[in-house]
């Protein structure tokens, strides 16, 4: 019997409801939907992928981007695949990337830009246990021995086989690490914090049975992916209750995607709380006249 795990969620996702819309990306001004049918087969894809790269159980890739479905894919590939992921923030200078990625172990590096690949470019000698960077779809191509674009990476999947990759699947344990979240700690380099598979269908469910989540809820995709609480409204929580992601074009444009999005469920850390406080706070006091009383009557 498969694992209870959060790819064989999403799997299930996709073989019940393979037409909802897993997440949305906004290309052209327009906001594209992919369905869950279509977010499991690159899940499986990813996972196939890495296999054919060597990728072993135990083995850990490391994420530098902003959130995207190549970021979620890649991840949950990865624990198909019978290894984890390591999120590393995209403000890390190179010295911290290179830190995360050697500490991790990490195989297979995703990055989402030229600029990110440039923070491990000449670090490279220094980590040799990475062995592939694999950039995001819209990437521009990097002409290097070690990088391969988003769909390059994809069609190694034909190497391997899906009953391959569903054997690791079922391989899995409970208490076998999934994730590997580096927190800044308060005393020297960053923490790799070990988060089992059980752990994160647990704390997965909380959510939705403290909320109620059904599978109509919508969400807005914007805060760190290295950080566990958005992963667990992006990644596995949805794969749980089924839900839509929209991921956010920048966090510049959060506000505006807001609006358009009208997220039924909407994660915030203090400082975004902070502020929304002080932009609605700093237009109250631009009122005059009756709309002032009527303001400092409301508050």
């Amino acid at each position: 019997m498969t694992l209870d795990s959060i790819p064989k969620r999403i799997l299930d996702q996709g073989d019940r409801r393979p037409d909802a819309a897993a997440h949305y990306v906004k290309k052209a001004g327009v906001w594209r939907a992919t369905s869950y049918r279509s977010y499991a087969d690159e899940v499986k894809r990813v996972g196939r992928a890495l296999i054919s790269l060597g990728f072993e159980p135990g083995d850990k890739v490391a994420l530098l981007g902003f959130n995207r479905p190549e970021w979620v894919s890649m991840l949950v590939g990865a624990m198909a695949a019978g290894g984890a992921g390591a999120g590393i923030y995209t403000t890390c200078s190179p010295s911290e990337v290179a830190y995360i990625v050697s500490h991790a172990e990490a195989k297979v590096l995703l990055v989402e830009s030229v600029e990110q690949w440039q923070k491990v470019k000449d670090q490279l000698a220094s980590l040799p246990a990475l062995k592939k960077v694999i950039t995001y779809r819209d990437c521009p191509a990097i002409d290097h021995e070690a990088v391969l674009g988003w769909d390059e990476f994809l069609a190694l999947a034909e190497g391997t086989s899906e009953e391959r990759l569903l054997d690791r699947l079922k391989a899995l344990e409970p208490s076998g690490l999934a994730t590997l979240i580096y927190t800044s700690g308060t005393t020297g380099p960053p923490k790799g914090v070990m988060l089992s598979h059980k752990n994160l269908t647990f704390t997965a469910d909380v959510p939705k049975s403290m909320l109620d989540l059904t599978p109509s809820e919508v969400s807005l995709s914007y805060l760190p992916l290295s950080h566990i609480a958005e992963q667990v409204f992006t990644v596995h929580g949805p794969s749980s209750f089924g839900g839509s992601v929209y991921f956010a074009e920048s966090l510049e444009k959060v506000p505006d995607n807001l609006k358009e999005v009208q997220p039924t469920v909407f994660f915030g850390v203090p400082r975004i709380w902070e502020k929304f406080h002080a932009g609605i706070r700093g237009k109250l006091e631009q009122a005059k006249g009756a709309k002032k009383a009527l303001v400092t009557w409301a508050q």
